[in-house]
């Protein structure tokens, strides 16, 4: 046994800080000024169009999942109300569950 292992300081267990920053999106302002959020410029509210597929299919992963605000780069404000639309389309049967087809290919729409 090593002295310096019988010391306070070495029995205290320390919360080591994280390791990686946390991935989140760009600020209302950056998003705003940038033009990477679709929604601001247009002045569409994503929960009136929760009809339309074709919009909220960037949004998606290939699985069908929604994906993070670090990959749409969506203001917080908007990536809810993506999100909430996104899943009453999916409630609607408007959009696939599990899956990010492509309902508006042709190909899909003969095997569907």
């Amino acid at each position: 046994i090593e002295p310096h292992r019988l010391a306070y300081e070495s029995v205290l267990k320390r919360r080591m800080p994280p390791k990686i920053k946390a991935q989140v999106g760009p600020s209302r302002r950056a998003a705003r000024a940038n033009g990477i959020d679709p929604f601001y410029p247009l002045s569409v509210d994503p929960l009136k169009h929760a009809t339309n597929p074709a919009m909220f299919m960037p949004f998606l992963s290939d699985m069908g999942k929604i994906n993070g605000r670090n990959v749409t780069g969506l203001t917080k404000k908007n990536q809810r109300r993506v999100g909430k639309a996104i899943r009453r389309a999916k409630m609607m049967g408007i959009l696939p569950i599990l899956s990010k087809r492509n309902i508006f290919n042709p190909l899909y729409a003969r095997y569907g």
